[in-house]
């Protein structure tokens, strides 16, 4: 005999509240290591990029290094907290997160290549590369 539990339409708005409540801190438990990560990559290469911008010799390969080791570190750690392969898998939304800020730090590394030394373009490249992963990662968090 199966006798089904009857449900008051208070217990009812309560259930359907807590299910809510936990689909809302699940979805935002998921969206901070996006969060974290594209914020890190910002600091990482507008610093690094700027550094390689205003320095030649030991001191360069010291800021390119550096940048790289942050960069690939920040990776592992992002692939592991997500959980591998499905780090990337996020949709248009994290493409387009990635695609500027790639887009940004060509720019930059563009003038570490073409314009060595000039201080003034290189805080203006950094800094595009700076705002582009803050206005990707504010989005993220809104989202």
């Amino acid at each position: 005999m199966d006798i089904t539990p009857t449900v008051t339409p208070h217990e009812a708005r309560e259930l359907l509240h807590r299910a809510e409540t936990l689909s809302r801190d699940a979805h935002n438990a998921t969206r901070w290591p996006y969060i974290a990560f594209i914020l890190a990559l910002g600091v990482a290469t507008s610093m690094g990029t700027f550094a390689m911008a205003v320095t030649t010799g030991d001191t360069f390969g010291l800021a390119y290094f550096a940048t790289l080791t942050v960069v690939f570190a920040l990776l592992v750690f992002f692939m592991f907290s997500i959980r591998g392969r499905s780090a990337f898998s996020r949709g248009r939304r994290w493409t387009a997160y990635i695609a500027a800020w790639f887009v940004s730090y060509a720019a930059a590394l563009a003038v570490v290549i073409w314009a060595h030394g000039s201080v003034p373009l290189a805080a203006a490249a950094s800094g595009l590369v700076l705002v582009v992963s803050i206005v990707c990662a504010a989005r993220e968090a809104r989202a």
